[in-house]
């Protein structure tokens, strides 16, 4: 495991204890904003296909979309996910 996938590792852990869409968002801002600006392809694509089945990592990744200067085909591809609802929201009960 590489110290990238290993970062990776740390901020999916602590997203997962935070309390709030807040807390979420922060480490979005922060920690994750900083992982996307430097991550490769190949682990970049593995967050895309991760926040389709997550919805913290989706709240996460949109608050780092916008804090973190990441290249115009990267923000495509964020945004390319993004902007598809999350599967569960479009069931209707």
């Amino acid at each position: 495991m590489t110290s990238t996938e290993t970062e990776l590792e740390l901020i999916l852990a602590r997203l997962a204890l935070c309390e709030s869409h807040e807390q979420e968002a922060d480490l979005g801002r922060s920690e994750l904003a900083s992982w996307l600006f430097h991550a490769r392809s190949p682990l970049f694509d593995d967050v895309l296909r991760r926040t389709r089945r997550d919805n913290r990592l989706r709240r996460c990744l949109s608050a780092a979309r916008y804090y973190s200067g990441l290249s115009d085909e990267k923000c495509r591809k964020i945004d390319a996910v993004l902007q598809r609802p999350f599967p569960a929201a479009d069931r209707r009960r």
